[in-house]
C-alpha cells in the first residue's frame, strides 16, 4: 500500500472526481456505449450482461453474451471513459 500524504490524497481526490463526472455525463445512445457506462458502474462483465438482458437488449437478434460484452470492452478505446474502463479492465485480468 502505498503511503499516504495529504498531496498523494488530493491527488487522488481529484482523479476519482473525474472518474465520477466522465461516467455521469456520459451518453450511451448506443448498445456498445450503454455497455461502456454500465461497466463502469458494476466492472463486472456477468453484471453487464444480466443487466442488459433484463432490458431485451439484443446483440445481433441474439441476447447479451460475455463474450461479446468482453470485446466491447477489450477494443480499442474511441473515448475517454471507454480507455478508463478498458485500463480497469486489464488491471482486473492481472490481479486474477
Amino acid at each position: 500500500m502505498k503511503i499516504l500524504t495529504v498531496p498523494s490524497a488530493k491527488e487522488e481526490i481529484r482523479r476519482l472526481q473525474h472518474f465520477v463526472q466522465v461516467v455521469e455525463s456520459y451518453e450511451a445512445e448506443t448498445l456498445e456505449r450503454w455497455i461502456i457506462k454500465e461497466y463502469a458502474y458494476t466492472s463486472s462483465i456477468r453484471e453487464v450482461v444480466l443487466r442488459g438482458n433484463k432490458k431485451g437488449f439484443k446483440h445481433n437478434g441474439s441476447d447479451l453474451d460475455f463474450d461479446y460484452v468482453r470485446s466491447v470492452i477489450a477494443a480499442n478505446p474511441k473515448d475517454e471513459l471507454h480507455k478508463l474502463i478498458k485500463g480497469n479492465y486489464r488491471m482486473r485480468l492481472k490481479g486474477r
